[in-house]
């Protein structure tokens, strides 16, 4: 278990290599309810290969920070009603425009996802980078 993120009556987590093909699990809890459900399970490690952080958006949805072996490293989407959706993809390779910095960092994880207001704001852990992305949350999926 890694992940954890709460809201309203409801907590969320993931465990990174759960489930029949090792490749993770998202969960939800009411404490209220005393209820576990078990929201999504990877088919396998080439759709979602181990969901770590999650943060849940204004609009209900949940986003999942992949921390996988190698590439791609992704964010998904993940609606209850609508399944799972690629979100965005770290593809971060740098020659030195920014502080000097080189190299191909498109196999470092998402980490730290969070909701501020219309704000999502995620890392990626290498070169240590923090995106700060808005959108219509209350309207989409997430």
């Amino acid at each position: 278990l890694e992940g954890c993120a709460a809201a309203a009556d409801r907590i969320y987590f993931t465990s990174t290599s759960g489930g029949d093909a090792g490749a993770g699990q998202v969960w939800e809890y009411e404490p209220g309810a005393e209820r576990l459900h078990l929201l999504y399970q990877s088919p396998d490690r080439e759709t979602l290969e181990y969901p770590d952080n999650v943060a849940v958006a204004p609009g209900g949805g949940l986003l999942l920070c992949q921390d996988r072996l190698g590439r791609p490293q992704r964010l998904y989407g993940l609606d209850p009603a609508h399944g799972l959706f690629p979100f965005a993809e770290n593809a971060i390779v740098l020659a030195g425009e920014r502080n000097r910095l080189r190299g191909d960092y498109r196999s470092s994880e998402w980490a730290g996802a969070a909701f501020h207001g219309d704000w999502l704001f995620v890392n990626v852990q290498s070169p240590g980078v923090t995106f700060a992305i808005t959108g219509p949350w209350r309207r989409g999926h997430a």
